[in-house]
């Protein structure tokens, strides 16, 4: 018979009786001193929390010993056993994972010290080994079930928060649709008077708000898709210059209305084999946010094959001259709902978080380069592929 885990072996299969009674004898000092430690390294940590420690640490010391003393496999499994359940009871405990790690740090520190000074200093290397991994174990197993409880959590939690925001989307979405087309109705209807010019400006104001509301829930149902990776990846040829060049005209107007040029640059022949709707929905994120943003200047469009001739894969950039982001923005401007600076322009958050995410599920990466009043650039790197049949 042996544990699940083979790497315990010396501890399962060899007694270490002296170690054992070492361990019992100083168990309380230990626990005295253990208790000190964790006030001056938790100051946080309430009366609650320390009686919880005391009436912890007996159990999980006479675990370590009885794994020492045995050499038998039984006994390591309930040193493991025994550290899960504690692992467990912290989390409901409301501990955080740092607090737990700090808790058997210092039952490491201090054990050692005692068995230590109670041996004169005369740890084999055998022994020495025995007891760090007696007290591994308790660690790894405990900081383990701590965070499979925490992933449950989560798990349910966002499972939750998908269910209702699909319901809450679905209804909403229903219930804005038919408002819309009322205020269609209404507008058009007092349109035909002159005297109710004020009223209609009023009624396409709440019609773009509703617009935007809108389009704000299918980034969210964009968003949970590709973080559940719900979306079907289908690999084809895509023809770079012919998508790229669409996707621009896709944003021409906008972007005369404010005064900027569109640069497209992509070579002839430039093909890759990609998802090409997951693609379109990363670009369009992209110029979208280029042309949002800027108010001056030109936004190149560009494609540049990673290895000239090499299928080593294409860089797809899309360069602007608007205000750029600051450096503190940087790291956080692909997660979720984080926008920085974002000049009075509306948004949730979630267009480069869509356009993250579908890069990942490429197999690609998206990156940005940029600098305080000269502009950015955000580059799709995608992967090396072998060219499609035909």
């Amino acid at each position: 018979m042996s544990t699940e885990d083979l790497t315990l072996d010396l501890l399962a299969h060899h007694p270490f009786p002296h170690l054992a009674a070492t361990v019992r004898a100083r168990a309380d000092f230990i626990l005295a001193e253990w208790e000190i430690a964790v006030r001056s390294t938790l100051p946080a940590a309430d009366e609650l929390t320390l009686q919880q420690l005391r009436n912890s640490l007996p159990s999980i010391l006479e675990e370590v010993a009885a794994a020492l003393a045995s050499g038998k496999p039984h006994a390591t499994r309930e040193l493991i056993e025994g550290s899960r359940s504690h692992g467990a009871t912290r989390f409901h405990e409301n501990y955080n994972i740092r607090e737990l790690i700090v808790e058997y740090r210092l039952l490491r520190r201090i054990v050692i010290e005692h068995v230590s000074e109670a041996l004169d200093d005369q740890l084999d290397a055998h022994s020495n080994i025995a007891l760090n991994m007696a007290i591994d174990t308790a660690l790894q197993v405990g900081v383990v079930a701590f965070t499979e409880h925490l992933q449950q959590r989560i798990r349910a939690s966002t499972d939750t928060q998908s269910k209702y925001l699909s319901f809450l989307s679905h209804d909403l979405r229903n219930h804005l649709n038919h408002a819309m087309l009322h205020l269609q109705l209404l507008a058009a209807r007092l349109g035909k008077a002159p005297e109710y010019a004020k009223s209609v400006e009023d009624i396409e104001s709440i019609k773009r708000a509703i617009l935007q509301t809108t389009s704000g829930m299918d980034q969210l149902l964009q968003a949970e898709q590709l973080r559940q990776e719900c979306a079907d990846v289908n690999a084809q040829r895509v023809d770079l210059k012919h998508l790229l060049s669409e996707i621009t005209n896709q944003s021409r107007h906008d972007a005369q209305s404010k005064g900027l040029k569109l640069e497209v640059d992509v070579p002839e022949g430039a093909h890759t084999n990609s998802d090409e709707s997951l693609l379109t929905l990363v670009l369009q994120n992209l110029l979208g946010n280029a042309v949002k943003y800027s108010s001056t200047g030109t936004i190149r469009i560009t494609a540049r094959d990673r290895a000239e001739g090499k299928n080593s894969g294409w860089i797809l950039s899309i360069s602007d001259e608007g205000p750029g982001i600051a450096s503190e923005n940087l790291t956080s401007l692909f997660d979720a709902f984080k926008r920085g600076e974002t000049h009075g322009k509306p948004g949730v958050g979630l267009g480069l978080t869509i356009a993250a995410q579908a890069a990942r599920l490429l197999g690609g990466e998206l990156t940005v380069e940029s600098k305080l009043n000269v502009g950015s650039t955000f580059r799709l790197m995608l992967p090396s592929y072998a060219p499609a049949p035909g």
